[in-house]
């Protein structure tokens, strides 16, 4: 019997693509912006695109953050998917700065603008945001990444994966218990995404 998936509307991203990936890996999806239904699921999807701000602190702060938190401290399976991911932790610089859901201790930081390519001098700019297909460590399977933020994870045993961008090395996953977040988006990167997907709703580690 296909598990039944509450993917999270939260009007900050197209959820059609997560959706159809989680029915590629045998989810039964529910589609709600209702925390009532939020907070009695078995398994919860939150995906997220766009940046912290005020739309993000009405979450946090207001009944669908109790309800995310509820699953959570519940144990049931959670995951966050990109912005959704950074909204675990405590606190983003991101817009003046903005508070998470505090479910892992770390900062959410912007690219520096100025980061080379390379060690040689006179080395590129390396864009940002930091956009397109990554390798992650320790597995070595690409990933496609948008961003312009990343985590400062202060508990390094929440670690699963990480990602180098320049100088930058990064979260591209984490973990504790049951709560996974991604930094990558699984239904953009083909069938390492559908993998990740699947360990997800398998109950594994990736």
């Amino acid at each position: 019997m296909p598990r039944e998936v509450i993917l999270v509307d939260s009007q900050l991203g197209n959820l059609d693509s997560v959706e159809h990936a989680l029915i590629q890996v045998g989810a039964s999806v529910h589609i709600t912006s209702d925390p009532d239904r939020v907070a009695t699921a078995r398994t919860v999807v939150f995906p997220g695109q766009g940046s912290f701000g005020p739309a993000t602190q009405a979450i946090v702060d207001g009944a669908m953050g109790d309800a995310l938190r509820m699953v959570i401290q519940r144990g049931d399976p959670f995951l966050g998917i990109c912005l959704g991911m950074q909204l675990l932790f405590d606190h983003s610089d991101e817009n003046g700065g903005h508070d998470g859901l505090g479910v892992f201790r770390g900062q959410v930081r912007r690219f520096p603008a100025d980061m080379p390519a390379g060690e040689q001098p006179g080395s590129r700019m390396l864009k940002i945001p930091h956009v397109g297909w990554n390798d992650v460590q320790p597995n070595g399977e690409h990933f496609y990444f948008t961003h312009s933020y990343y985590v400062e994870s202060a508990d390094p045993e929440d670690v699963m994966w990480t990602c180098r961008y320049g100088r930058i090395e990064f979260p591209a996953a984490v973990c504790r218990g049951h709560v996974f977040g991604c930094q990558f988006h699984p239904e953009k990167s083909q069938w390492s995404g559908l993998r990740f997907l699947r360990s997800f709703i398998l109950g594994g580690r990736g």
